[in-house]
């Protein structure tokens, strides 16, 4: 007699760096493959029977995972205030204005 585990695709969650993620699966990733998020976040999956301590979700995916099903979102989501960090903002300091990078002096 052979055992089976039979996985709901809707249920498996990635974890990356503490941060538990969706994705849209349509088999079990094998160790190895690669598995875009729902944020978009990429990354090599690899099977460990150890667990990280502290995870939180990540609110991104839990936002789309959210939306694709119909489901009403609150205006109190975490996910509708996270915003892709933007390369072009960052914080004003005395030292950008001399910074060869700037492009000014």
């Amino acid at each position: 007699m052979t055992i089976r585990i039979f996985l709901d695709l809707d249920k498996l969650h990635f974890v990356v760096s503490g941060l538990r993620h969706r994705a849209r699966l349509t088999r079990v990733p094998g160790a190895g493959d690669s598995v875009t998020m729902l944020c978009g976040l990429v990354d090599v999956v690899e099977y460990t029977t150890l667990a990280e301590q502290m995870v939180t979700t990540c609110w991104t995916c839990d936002l789309h995972y959210r939306r694709s099903l119909g489901f009403s979102i609150p205006p109190t989501h975490p996910g509708l205030k996270v915003e892709a960090p933007s390369p072009r903002k960052r914080p004003y300091t005395a030292h950008s204005q001399d910074s060869p990078s700037s492009g000014e002096r």
